[in-house]
């Protein structure tokens, strides 16, 4: 006999019509950005000089390539969005069908009629976490590769870390400079133990240079005790060298890698490099706590649409109530980037700015559900 405290059946029903929502909704807004993503790269490539010079079905068929390897950080991006819209529809036909009036009739909480919604929500960011975070930071980096060939420019300055230096492109005013560093100081403008390997504008070597130290001073690259190694040239020692840089640079900018392009184990082992280099990493811890606590500030947000949606109880649709709680919704997910990018910029600690949200929805949200409940007690 079936658990009238947990009726599988109904709860079952509700479910499917829940992952069926969360479906459409998905598929809509991942067909409309896929759209809009194929008109902006056709009209790129429009205004490329040769690129259509091929037949029709070759140009098309690269442009919706092109547009296809977005698809999963599209997905990525929209997904915590179409399940908070999924899930007010979800409960409105809950409301409008009377199957939350059925549940609560027989004595089951609002704690447990969200329940299977919520193990739903769980799964899927956690899926998302382990298979479409490293699907999507493939996609960016063939999407970047075919990018940089098809509409290529050129590189003023790249930045990458190793395990023991900090690798630094920089353009001079005759060509361009490689860095060699090993650390970099707290406040980002000197770098300790520097080798240098500067090219002209046709790639040609020039000279290597090897100092203690290097720091900015506007559009100067400072550089003190060190040597100058010349080919066929006898090496020349120096106390002070200068070096003039194309633009001008307070501070060395090393987010070498953007951390929302990274899977969650390539973040937690860049952050950890960075960590030994001396490179600041707030910005990818705050998006690695961002991350895993995704799925449990969709969550959150599912606790507190609920008791705002199923306590209604007008028949028709209730337009209002729905537009404000996804206006809720929106504010979360400000409130989230907007710690996060206070985390990322170090006003504001990177752990609170990673946690803080997520833990006060979730508290406000389980608030709402315990209230609600207590009142129809």
């Amino acid at each position: 006999m079936e658990n009238i405290f947990f009726p599988k059946v109904l709860f079952s029903y509700l479910t499917k019509i829940y992952l069926k929502d969360i479906l459409l909704i998905l598929l809509i807004f991942l067909f409309l950005i896929l759209l809009i993503d194929f008109i902006e790269i056709y009209r790129r490539a429009s205004e490329k000089i040769n690129f259509n010079n091929n037949n029709d079905d070759k140009f098309i068929s690269i442009l919706l390539y092109l547009s296809f390897l977005k698809s999963p950080n599209t997905m990525k991006n929209i997904l915590p969005i179409s399940i908070l819209i999924s899930t007010i529809i979800t409960f409105i036909k809950w409301r409008q069908n009377n199957y939350f009036v059925i549940v609560r009739t027989i004595g089951i909480s609002l704690k447990k009629t969200i329940f299977p919604p919520c193990v739903i929500v769980l799964i899927l960011g956690s899926l998302s976490l382990i298979f479409l975070h490293p699907l999507a930071n493939y996609g960016n980096s063939k999407y970047k590769s075919l990018e940089k060939k098809y509409f290529g420019h050129k590189i003023e300055e790249s930045i990458s870390l190793s395990k023991n230096a900090i690798w630094i492109r920089k353009k001079i005013e005759n060509g361009f400079i490689i860095i060699k560093a090993q650390n970099i100081s707290k406040n980002k403008n000197v770098l300790n133990n520097v080798e240098i390997f500067r090219f002209d504008i046709n790639n040609n070597f020039i000279n290597k240079i090897i100092a203690n130290t290097a720091s900015l001073a506007e559009d100067m690259l400072i550089l003190q005790k060190g040597k100058d190694f010349r080919p066929k040239i006898a090496t020349e020692p120096f106390n002070s060298f200068s070096i003039k840089l194309s633009n001008k640079f307070n501070t060395f900018n090393l987010s070498s890698e953007k951390a929302e392009n990274m899977n969650l184990v390539d973040l937690y082992n860049y952050i950890l490099l960075m960590k030994k280099l001396g490179v600041n990493y707030s910005n990818h811890l705050t998006q690695l706590l961002k991350d895993l606590l995704q799925p449990l500030l969709i969550i959150s947000m599912i606790l507190i649409c609920a008791p705002l949606i199923l306590k209604n109880n007008e028949r028709k649709f209730p337009l209002t109530m729905m537009c404000l709680t996804i206006l809720i919704g929106f504010t979360i997910y400000f409130l989230v980037d907007f710690m996060y990018v206070l985390g990322s910029t170090e006003k504001l600690n990177p752990f609170i700015a990673g946690i803080g949200p997520t833990g006060i929805c979730f508290f406000i949200g389980c608030y709402l559900v315990s209230a609600f409940d207590e009142i129809k007690k």
